[in-house]
């Protein structure tokens, strides 16, 4: 053993002493009733000179003299003369062999009567740290000081980070994505709901970042203004530019409609003029009745979004380069069209990480994943994101997909993610999609899932050295996509419907409108 780790160890306490029935994955250990020890610390027990690290999953306080078949006067009486013979016992789950760097496999048989230690700050430390270069500082321990990083390198397997409504998978998602600024990081955001729109601002409003920017489609009607988020980039599409198949992907014609594919193919070939809009609709006005009456619906929709049609197409120049993270505004899109300005912006990247014309390491951020990759969908951007999440990290596109419904999102996607943060998750079907996805996280955990409170969340997989349960930072950057003031706009409501039954305010209302004739 290193002497700095030997130091460090001798620095804990005695807290107990195991006892009864162990395993060598865990064991249970006695301790007094004033050592103030709670559930999910850290403890560790010496033997044959390794260190055994150890977590707290449940604490039970038992007694034989005041059991469940004692009325309650007997143990009124009992209690009021001290009389008690209770025990505390700390049920533990064995986390690895720590060496000095790393936890590593632990195969040590566990005793009773052996020591356990309480793990103090400088163990904890060294544990749940990583050099400055490979680490994301995205939190620490409940109840002290201990900083939890993360490893950049475990993203190279993809991470999904998982909660319900209102636990703050979007606030981790945000952390993240400052962490990985700050290693220069090329980010791409898909954003439904304008989460990530403020990003470029710190919480008090100043420019956190010349390196963020938000691109917004005509057709998205926002949940912002320029005068909220400041310079907003058009997401915009030369028609001429499309193939077949991205008007195919517009109009949200399917791979099975098989008839309206083959007309608009028909209408695509027959184009004579700038193979513009205009040339397409007038094209198909020259279709036999039958087919025009099949495909006019879809015209009509075409011709209401012409907006997004401009003389210049965005690029991926526009929104990709190294260090610059770009959010996709889709707010208040129709979803296939969010979808297919999704895979047209994926599918850029892909190529261009396929062909090595983009060299850096590309992180994509997929919120509300279960609506762009539901379960049995291959085609458009599902299929694309399937593919990135299985072959992505060989040309350095890495995924993160952020969802409250993981019973709701392909389970091959979810199962590539190596890595899970997990926040609050109370749905059961929910909670097993995670339990099957994930070989880390152990039953103990997912017993806690229903208690974390908001902004606590349980780690598992490559980028943590073993399960970990934090509370996620403060985030630095400015938070969107929050929740209306439902107490205040009831309160103003209140105040309206007063002022409608309020004679004075009709008498005034009145004379006003007498005096404006």
């Amino acid at each position: 053993m290193k002497q700095g780790v030997k130091d460090v160890l001798e620095s804990g306490y005695e807290i107990g002493y195991t006892s009864g029935e162990n395993s060598s994955n865990k064991f249970q250990f006695v301790i007094s009733d004033n050592m103030g020890i709670r559930k999910w610390e850290y403890v560790y027990l010496k033997i044959n000179g390794e260190t055994i690290v150890g977590r707290i999953e449940e604490i039970v306080s038992k007694s034989d003299l005041l059991n469940n078949n004692m009325d309650y006067e007997s143990i009124k009486k009992y209690t009021d003369n001290n009389i008690n013979d209770f025990v505390n016992i700390c049920l533990s789950t064995v986390l690895g062999k720590f060496d000095g760097n790393n936890l590593i496999q632990s195969r040590e048989i566990i005793k009773p009567g052996i020591s356990v230690f309480k793990a103090d700050e400088e163990l904890l430390n060294k544990i749940f740290s990583y050099n400055e270069e490979e680490s994301l500082n995205i939190g620490y321990l409940p109840d002290n000081n201990v900083r939890v990083s993360v490893n950049i390198n475990g993203l190279r397997r993809h991470l999904a980070i998982l909660a319900q409504t209102g636990a703050g998978k979007s606030h981790t998602a945000s952390v993240i994505m400052e962490e990985l600024l700050k290693k220069g990081a090329s980010i791409i955001v898909l954003d439904p709901h304008a989460d990530y729109v403020f990003m470029k601002k710190k919480t008090d409003g100043k420019i956190y970042s010349n390196n963020v920017g938000v691109f917004r489609t005509p057709l998205s009607t926002g949940r912002y203004t320029k005068d909220d988020i400041g310079i907003i980039n058009n997401f915009t599409i030369r028609f001429q530019d499309l193939s077949s198949d991205d008007i195919k992907g517009i109009m949200d014609i399917r791979e099975n409609y098989t008839n309206l594919n083959s007309i608009v193919d028909d209408i695509y070939k027959k184009m004579k003029g700038k193979k513009d809009l205009a040339d397409f609709l007038e094209t198909a006005e020259k279709l036999p009745v039958e087919d025009y009456k099949k495909i006019k619906g879809r015209l009509t929709f075409l011709n209401k979004i012409k907006s997004i049609f401009e003389d210049y197409s965005t690029g991926i120049k526009d929104y990709l380069s190294p260090g610059k993270m770009s959010v996709m505004d889709l707010s208040g899109m129709d979803q296939f069209l969010a979808n297919y300005f999704s895979f047209r912006v994926l599918s850029e990247i892909y190529d261009s990480k396929l062909s090595m014309e983009f060299r850096y390491p590309v992180f994509v951020f997929v919120e509300e994943a279960h609506n762009f990759v539901p379960p049995r969908r291959n085609s458009g951007i599902a299929g694309m994101i399937k593919k990135i999440a299985g072959e992505g990290r060989k040309f350095g596109i890495f995924l993160v997909v952020i969802t409250q419904r993981p019973g709701k999102i392909d389970s091959d996607v979810l199962s590539q993610c190596n890595s899970q943060i997990i926040l609050r998750v109370t749905n059961p079907s929910d909670q097993n999609a995670i339990l099957e996805s994930s070989e880390n996280i152990t039953q103990y955990l997912m017993e806690d899932l229903p208690s974390l409170d908001i902004g606590e969340a349980i780690i598992v997989g490559e980028i943590v050295k073993m399960p970990v349960i934090i509370k996620i930072r403060d985030r630095e950057t400015m938070a969107g996509g929050s929740d209306i003031d439902l107490i205040g706009l009831l309160s103003e409501a209140r105040e309206e419907l007063r002022k409608m039954n309020d004679p004075d305010e009709i008498k005034k209302k009145n004379r006003s409108l007498l005096g404006d004739l």
